[in-house]
């Protein structure tokens, strides 16, 4: 009888380990098919994105070359089956223009010029009662050359430090005032208001000091066309979308152009 029950324990805890291992074996495998899983579908969803990234940046390329009599890129729409993959890729283009306007971050030293007038012949001058330059710069105290090219090609010029504009030239120009229009994320601390009462071609911006982005905006008629602004966006077979933006403004003037180098 002893020997019996010796056997069946002995029985019973050999189960109980085989058990023990095919349920180990069992997650082993089970856990590897499923990492298995998830790698392919993480490498065939990166790769549809690089192939709705590659799709929506050749809608721009098409767009670009296929420009319309007034130089302004073509709407693109590309539909299924022109593409491997690729259910639909579709681009607008639009100028960019409306009552606000922003820039890109300027590095010190850097300048930005703003068309007053119709590009490229330099004619067609805008005018409105107000014409506001904001800007947010990483300095408390950021300091702004400003420089507007008139009609007969003079010179106004302007430098802004803070809270104060030092008259080099001319007149018309206020104070700056402490401001809170977030735009883009960016919130500009502070505006400089102008009245423009004669023709001018163009407005030139150097930032001096730190880094400085910088907006324009009017309360009147819709500021003058600044380039082209092209999106795009792609969409694969599996519902992957990708959208892509370019920003093409006019021909920058280098800031060495007014500087001066020894």
């Amino acid at each position: 009888m002893t020997g019996n029950k010796f056997n069946k324990t002995e029985s019973g805890q050999v189960l109980l380990i085989t058990i023990m291992l095919l349920a180990t074996t069992l997650t082993v495998v089970m856990t590897n098919a499923f990492k298995s899983i998830t790698d392919t579908q993480v490498t065939k969803l990166e790769e549809d994105s690089q192939k709705a990234l590659a799709a929506a940046e050749a809608g721009i390329e098409k767009s670009l070359d296929q420009k319309n009599s007034n130089g302004v890129p073509a709407p693109i729409s590309i539909g299924a089956g022109e593409l491997s993959g690729i259910e639909t890729v579709s681009t607008t283009a639009t100028t960019a223009q409306g009552k606000l306007y922003t820039t890109p971050l300027l590095t010190k030293d850097s300048q930005y010029t703003f068309y007053l007038s119709s590009y490229p012949n330099l004619t067609s001058y805008w005018k409105a009662d107000t014409f506001n330059i904001l800007y947010f710069s990483e300095n408390s105290e950021p300091t702004l050359e400003i420089t507007f090219v008139k009609n007969d090609n003079s010179v106004i010029r302007k430098i802004v430090q803070d809270e104060l504009i030092t008259t080099i030239e001319g007149n018309n120009f206020s104070r700056p005032i402490d401001s809170v229009n977030t735009v883009e994320g960016i919130t500009f601390k502070k505006y400089a208001h102008f009245t423009l009462i004669d023709n001018y071609k163009l407005v030139i911006i150097r930032v001096l000091g730190a880094a400085t982005k910088l907006g324009f905006s009017t309360s009147a008629t819709e500021l003058p066309k600044q380039g082209e602004v092209i999106s795009s966006e792609a969409k694969t077979t599996t519902n992957v979308v990708k959208k892509v933006e370019l920003r093409q403004s006019y021909p920058q003037i280098p800031a060495e152009f007014f500087v001066t180098s020894f």
